[in-house]
């Protein structure tokens, strides 16, 4: 679980400053820097740790399969933080763990006990809630809000993404796994770089700030993604993905520190059933 949550700080903080760079610079151009740093990172510490890169053979369906489910993901989840309300993206990105969690009990066999699975259920419930202005989305959103759609495709992708990182490190270890996932997600990046080049153009318009922003979604996710990896490797991968969704709290606790932002009732409510979740979890 402490890995999960590990995850979820650095996917919170990645979703804060990756919103904030899409901004500036295009949803596409921030997603892209962001993961190149996070696979040139990876790729030192396998050169570093001399990795045997040739165990990924018996495996490189799975890990393409890896690297386009990822990079949808990613690019979806960008693009819908550019567009939309965080009080729509947040929440929908969070179900991921839903996705991941069935798989990891279908596919692998995992069997968690009962109070694990409840406080898994408690957990994202409550980062539903906690993501979430219900009196916003009653009063602002009773049409399609921009972003939904790109948000829904994250969630699912991100889902079937984090199942088969998790996977992949239990088969290969983490270092080698998610460095042949990264690998794999940059080498999907580079026709649709070529397709949308013409969004790079923004890139100047955004400035150094823009710039600094989206390496430090990157940095923000290398810290995610490498301590998602061990834990999955280490133990339940369903345990690490429930663990891991509340990372839409870090963007909350974030909103209201620097932006001033107060949460409503029902966030308050969401952030109890959270901690009731990760107890459960911690105590399962």
């Amino acid at each position: 679980m402490i890995f999960g949550l590990a995850a979820a700080l650095g996917w919170g903080l990645a979703d804060f400053t990756g919103a904030l760079a899409g901004r500036r610079i295009g949803s596409i151009s921030a997603v892209v820097m962001g993961q190149v740093l996070s696979a040139a990172f990876i790729s030192v510490v396998v050169l570093f740790t001399a990795q045997d890169v040739g165990a990924v053979w018996p495996v490189a369906g799975l890990v393409a399969l890896n690297g386009v489910f990822a990079a949808t993901a990613y690019t979806s989840h960008y693009r819908a933080l550019e567009l939309g309300p965080v009080a729509v993206v947040s929440p929908i990105g969070a179900g991921f763990a839903v996705v991941g969690v069935g798989l990891s009990i279908i596919v692998l066999g995992e069997r968690p006990g009962a109070i694990e699975l409840a406080g898994a259920g408690v957990t994202v419930v409550g980062v539903a809630l906690v993501s979430t202005d219900l009196m916003a989305l009653r009063s602002g959103t009773r049409t399609r809000a921009p972003g939904l759609t790109w948000a829904i495709v994250a969630a699912l992708t991100f889902g079937v993404a984090g199942f088969l990182l998790g996977y992949l490190a239990k088969e290969l270890g983490w270092i080698l796994g998610l460095w042949a996932s990264r690998v794999a997600q940059v080498a999907c990046y580079l026709p649709l770089a070529l397709a949308r080049r013409h969004e790079f153009r923004r890139i100047p318009a955004g400035g150094i700030t823009g710039i600094a922003l989206a390496l430090a979604a990157g940095a923000a996710d290398v810290l995610g993604v490498t301590t998602f990896s061990y834990g999955a490797e280490s133990g339940f991968l369903s345990i690490v993905l429930a663990a891991s969704a509340v990372f839409p709290l870090v963007a909350v606790v974030l909103s209201v520190w620097l932006l001033h932002e107060r949460p409503v009732t029902n966030q308050y409510v969401g952030i109890g059933l959270v901690v009731v979740g990760l107890l459960l979890l911690g105590f399962g």
